[in-house]
């Protein structure tokens, strides 16, 4: 396990927390629906999504999202979802378009109780490339700079454990009010006995990608009103714990 402190006998980086009130309204509390696919033809499904809604761009019109996930020793967190507990949690550190993070990335707490899921996301800023520290110097910085109420998923979830990476494009709803999200092109980096972060040794899931709608609770009607004439199963899917099960975790 990472011991959670201050570095001793060297000067803290300054990582540090920016933005906690920045939240957008649809990440406090929403519905996910997801939709596994495999080798499935993206650009009719993506041409779909552009008739029936509107494409969002926030950067790049396709985003490349990376995110370190956290966890203990016994991967409770990855079995929390495997065994369908209605109440769980994880913890991730994520950041966009770039094989490290640099100066900014987002500590985020994702939470599902029952059907409702929402996270808690809190942007970092660091005087150095945060890429270039270690993981005890990420998690004893964070222990020192985040709001109390978060600091009990970073004892509980100490042990970084997997690089998930994969390109996603958003798209909206007409009325705005759903958005889907399609992701594909997988890579799974073990982050085991990692001092810092590695992208060595990627494992790739080929053909593998995810529909994801995110919504108001109640929305899910509306939700394949918007996705029509798309007819898809309806899936749990959590990409760390497919993650896991690719590099041999779990």
């Amino acid at each position: 396990m990472i011991a959670i402190c201050r570095p001793v006998g060297q000067e803290r980086p300054a990582l540090e927390v920016v933005d906690i009130s920045s939240w957008r309204a649809d990440l406090a509390r929403r519905r996910e629906v997801k939709f596994t696919l495999f080798n499935a033809d993206l650009e009719a499904l993506r041409r779909l999504l552009e008739v029936n809604g509107k494409r969002q761009v926030y950067h790049r019109e396709v985003s490349v999202v990376r995110s370190v996930y956290f966890d203990d020793a016994r991967l409770s967190a990855c079995r929390a979802n495997l065994d369908g507990l209605g109440r769980r949690s994880k913890l991730r550190l994520r950041w966009y378009d770039s094989p490290l993070p640099g100066s900014e990335a987002f500590l985020e707490i994702k939470w599902r109780e029952g059907r409702v899921t929402g996270k808690h996301r809190l942007r970092l800023r660091c005087d150095d490339p945060i890429g270039g520290l270690s993981y005890p110097v990420i998690l004893s910085s964070l222990a020192a700079a985040v709001p109390d109420a978060y600091r009990p998923a970073l004892l509980r979830y100490s042990e970084p454990t997997l690089l998930v990476q994969y390109q996603r494009e958003h798209f909206l709803s007409p009325e705005r009010r759903l958005r889907v999200t399609l992701d594909y092109g997988m890579v799974y980096y073990d982050q085991r006995g990692r001092l810092r972060i590695s992208t060595s040794f990627g494992r790739r899931h080929e053909g593998f990608a995810v529909l994801e709608g995110k919504m108001p609770p109640g929305c899910e009607r509306q939700l394949r009103s918007f996705l029509y004439p798309f007819v898809g199963r309806v899936a749990r899917c959590s990409k760390y714990v497919h993650g896991c099960e690719r590099v041999g975790l779990v």
